[in-house]
């Protein structure tokens, strides 16, 4: 089960979500076939990530489900820059045109996890040349593209930042699972 492909993220970052659920609704709220929910429900049942209760379904293995994504996708930025900007000043360039993925967003939902790199996705092209212009400095900014689903993203502080389970994706497909092990625990263990 390819866990990137369009269609059948939104199911799985449904039922990463929702936790409980029945079939139909994840249907009909993520606008997708019946089917395909029924594919990857059954499928994610068969390993143990889900499992079938009295009328509706129930997320088991949290983890389980975030290590796949890493199989099909890896996190490479296509742009680098040092700047010699401070990172506040960098932040606040960033915030108008991107919007903070990995690290930089996981500082929106757990305050223990620092880096000293600045990492978002790049929603106006227009940043990569105000980057491109700055003198080289000490700060470490990483841009990304967009490829799983731009609804992952939402305005918090002010800021554009990924969803929780986006950011959560995100840490586990660049080989950071353990930034993210206090905000799964948080989340979906309690």
């Amino acid at each position: 089960m390819q866990v990137t492909s369009k269609e059948t993220y939104k199911v799985v970052r449904a039922i990463l979500r929702d936790r409980k659920f029945k079939q139909y609704q994840i249907s009909k709220k993520e606008k997708i076939t019946f089917s395909l929910v029924n594919r990857v429900v059954n499928w994610m049942v068969s390993r143990g990530y889900v499992a079938k209760r009295q009328g509706y379904y129930e997320l088991v293995s949290t983890g389980a489900i975030f290590s796949l994504f890493p199989i099909y996708r890896q996190m490479k930025p296509y742009e680098t820059f040092d700047v010699a900007l401070k990172e506040k000043e960098a932040l606040g360039l960033i915030n108008r045109k991107a919007a903070l993925c990995l690290s930089s967003a996981l500082s929106t939902y757990d305050d223990y996890y620092r880096d000293s790199a600045i990492h978002a996705y790049v929603l106006d092209e227009d940043i990569v040349d105000e980057l491109k212009h700055l003198p080289k400095g000490f700060t470490h900014v990483e841009l990304y593209n967009e490829d799983l689903n731009d609804e992952d993203f939402e305005k918090k502080g002010g800021r554009m930042v990924t969803s929780k389970i986006r950011t959560i994706i995100d840490l586990f497909c660049a080989n950071k699972a353990y930034a993210a092990e206090r905000l799964i625990k948080k989340e979906w263990i309690g």
